[in-house]
């Protein structure tokens, strides 16, 4: 009864010292309500806030009458102001003249505003990762995986639908690619990002490179001075293997008034088993050549990097970048092959044991001016890539008798490239146009040799040199307008000069190719109201094949068995249509259709008692689809991701060497729950899965595929330690199944690798949260290419 005596005079005693108020209901352009605007209002450096409701609707109890500044703030940018005399309680309405045309900081206020969970902008989906509880206290890769229409894993990171994705920060492309990219994201913690931006039609001032579009991880703004650090650990143990997989990590940032620096270390030991068959049956006869293949790879590596920005002046800043990257994976295999054909049958044994050695330093330059107060910029940069590869591989071959060899693959990457983008803002227009230049060699021994007796001796036959140069000329030009109130318009032009030469000195051949291609792109944005998006895209893109696919040697993993390169390898093409809906900022539709030209991939062929894999232009595809996403946080105690995709796609081959899979439906889906255990949402249980539907591509035939996970997080600390355990593909499931298709046989293929395994990692954070580091990336799309082995 005492406390609520003590309670009611407190609200009686407020009263009395709040006599006086303001309230009122403001409105946009149209006079629809204003949610979630921010009301600042001043006298004598005291500040009173309030944030409006669904309804536009706002109170703000003052201490005493008088003179007050009103201020109105918009996602943390001020919009208007006016000064008013409040005596008693003052009732005010405000209507919103317009959008702000620039931004403003506010000196003294911390202004918090919730964002939209999704966004459609003109030419790319929004995923704001610091509105979705679900996605704080966990690593980058993860954060990705529970972004609309990404799937991200510690392997690779794709967009439904498409391949090859590639990742850029504060919109300049990452120079990593495969598990470097993968070890980099994992030093990036999610806390620190403030949205994703998933790009399937990217714009003209990218690269054309690449069917699919881009990710880009926009990090959250240096707001303090100082510094902070990191450490990361990590680790896996697989079921049923004596052996684990490890990582660890350390970062560091510092933001000085002019100087900024971030620091990254990683190191890890990768363990990966595989069981593996392809089994080639004739269709017309009896004829077989089975294989059963069991792999085991300890993958070690270690990096750094190291970025630095200097801001000169207010117009002027300067900055570097710089990667480095050391593995030295172990590869080992066992092969049980049987072969029945017009000569018999014969059953072999062959192994392999392969070490590798790749060094990659990965540097590039920068310097930004400001034209003017309208956002105009003029931004310089040059990129340098080192890629140098040496393997030691040892081979195994018995039949009645053992042939054992030794080969000794060398391969020097060097990528230079230089680049100069201008953007230039009117009042409603934004233009963007570039140039850039970029040359690529690579030259590659290969040194091939027969143990006999111990001796290692040379086979002139099977060694082989290949050089390989590259040159490209790009030029762009963009521009973004807004057409009113409700629609966004952008459009531009990117125009790509390639010349090419490949030479192989054991056959003297070589393979010399130019081409110059227009890429367009077009984009409609329509916003309808604050519930309703639309956006109309399309965009023309290419795919340029990996070195490795380019080079001629002859890769024999036994002595019946090989695969090799084709210089005469073409780039593919795709024109990309997309149509996107975005209902109340948590559901996205986009139906997309894709037309793929010269597509290549690897094939197999067999001749008597050969088989060899060779990679080939073969095929054109139609596909036609739909992506849904939806993210249900309604209650309290739970964030729901859903997301969903089904196409229909058809492949055409021109090639008589294989035949096209029959056109059919496919489809993937994700689900990924978070339940809150307690109030601070600091304790959270995950369950979620993802899953493949059949589907066909080019002339294979791929069978469903499915896992589920489920974990624990823990953020304790105030956030400063993070903990998250998993235990991932609880029913061990994951495996990769399918058939291709040729004229005269069909092979049947399965790979099951050790994806069951419990998951811990933790990481500790010290030092001023708030600082970020150097932030910017310098575009440098060719990298990627470097790191390419398969044919897809």
């Amino acid at each position: 009864m005492t406390r609520k005596i003590i309670v009611f005079l407190c609200i009686l005693s407020s009263s009395f010292i709040f006599a006086q108020s303001i309230e009122g209901i403001i409105t946009d352009k149209e006079n629809k309500p204003a949610a979630e605007t921010e009301i600042l209002v001043t006298k004598d450096n005291e500040k009173f806030s309030a944030i409006t409701d669904e309804k536009g609707a706002f109170k703000i109890a003052l201490k005493k009458n008088g003179n007050y500044l009103l201020e109105i703030i918009q996602d943390g940018i001020k919009t208007e102001s006016e000064k008013i005399s409040i005596t008693g309680n003052l009732k005010k309405d405000i209507q919103l003249k317009g959008a702000p045309p620039t931004e403003q900081k506010i000196e003294g206020v911390t202004v918090t505003v919730k964002k939209k969970l999704f966004e459609r902008k003109v030419d790319r989906l929004v995923f704001n990762v610091e509105s979705s509880v679900a996605s704080q206290g966990i690593d980058v890769v993860e954060a990705l995986s529970k972004t609309p229409m990404v799937r991200a894993t510690d392997d690779a990171i794709t967009i439904a639908g498409k391949s090859n994705v590639a990742i850029m920060v504060n919109d300049r492309l990452l120079n990593l690619s495969g598990q470097e990219l993968i070890n980099y994201l994992k030093t990036l913690r999610s806390d620190d990002v403030a949205k994703i931006e998933v790009i399937t039609t990217p714009p003209a001032k990218y690269e054309a490179e690449g069917k699919s579009g881009l990710i880009n991880i926009v990090l959250k703004k240096n707001t303090n001075l100082g510094w902070n650090g990191s450490l990361q650990t990590s680790g896996s143990y697989y079921y049923g293997r004596p052996t684990v997989s490890t990582r660890s990590g350390a970062s560091f940032n510092y933001q000085g008034n002019k100087l900024s620096l971030t620091a990254n270390l990683s190191a890890g030991d990768n363990y990966w088993e595989n069981k593996a068959y392809n089994y080639l049956t004739g269709t017309t006869n009896s004829n077989y050549w089975n294989t059963d293949t069991k792999n085991s790879n300890n993958y070690k590596y270690k990096g750094g990097n190291l970025k630095g920005e200097y801001k000169i002046n207010d117009k002027n800043l300067v900055g570097f970048n710089y990667n480095y990257s050391f593995s030295n994976p172990l590869e080992q295999a066992e092969n049980y092959t049987s072969i029945f054909n017009e000569t018999g049958k014969l059953n072999l044994f062959s192994d392999s044991k392969n070490k590798n050695h790749r060094n990659v330093h990965n540097t590039n330059a920068f310097y930004d001016i400001k034209l003017d107060t309208s956002g105009s910029k003029l931004s310089l940069s040059a990129n340098l890539l080192i890629n140098n590869s040496d393997a030691k591989n040892f081979y195994n071959t018995v039949t009645d008798n053992t042939v054992s060899t030794f080969t000794n693959p060398i391969s020097k990457y060097r990528i230079y490239s230089g680049q100069a983008d201008l953007e230039k803002s009117f009042s409603k227009i934004k233009t963007e146009s570039g140039l850039k230049y970029i040359t690529i060699r690579n030259n590659s021994d290969f040194n091939f040799f027969n143990i006999e007796d111990g001796q290692f001796i040379i086979n002139k036959e099977r060694t082989n040199t290949f050089n390989y140069n590259e040159q490209n000329y790009a030029a762009y030009v963009s521009t973004s307008f807004k057409i009113n109130d409700k629609w966004d318009a952008k459009a531009g032009l990117r125009y790509e000069y390639t010349t090419l030469e490949g030479v192989s000195l054991n056959d003297n051949s070589s393979a010399k190719i130019k081409y110059g291609k227009f890429f367009p792109t077009a984009y409609l944005s329509y916003k309808a109201n604050e519930n309703n998006t639309f956006s109309l895209n399309y965009s023309r893109r290419i795919t340029r094949p990996y070195f490795g696919n380019l080079n001629p040697f002859k890769y024999y993993t036994s002595e019946f068995e090989y695969k090799t390169g084709n210089p005469y390898l073409l780039p593919s093409f795709s024109d990309n249509f997309e149509f996107g809906y975005v209902l109340k900022n948590n559901f996205n539709v986009t139906l997309y259709y894709n037309y793929n030209k010269d597509n290549w991939d690897r094939i197999q062929v067999v001749q008597d008692n050969l088989k060899y894999n060779i990679v080939k232009n073969f095929y054109n595809e139609d596909q036609a689809g739909i992506n849904i996403s939806y993210n249900y946080n309604k209650l309290k105690w739970l964030e729901s991701n859903v997301f969903v995709n089904g196409f229909y796609a058809k492949s055409k081959s021109y090639l008589p060497e294989a035949v096209a899979a029959a056109g059919g439906f496919g489809g993937n889906l994700n689900l990924d729950n978070n339940f809150f255990l307690n109030k601070e949402k600091t304790v959270t249980l995950m369950l979620g899965l993802w899953s493949y539907l059949p589907n066909r591509d080019g002339n294979t035939d791929y069978y469903g595929n499915s896992s589920i996970y489920t974990g624990v997080k823990l953020n304790l600390m105030q956030k400063n330690l993070m903990i998250n355990l998993y235990v991932n593909d609880l029913l061990n499931t994951n495996r990769d199944r399918g058939i291709e298709y040729y004229p005269n046989y069909n092979v049947e293929y399965y790979s099951k690798g050790i994806t069951r395994n419990v998951y811990l990692s933790v990481t500790y954070k010290f030092g001023n949260n708030d600082v970020k580091g150097a932030t910017k990336q310098v575009n440098f799309e060719e990298s990627s290419r470097a790191g390419g082995n398969g044919g897809n």
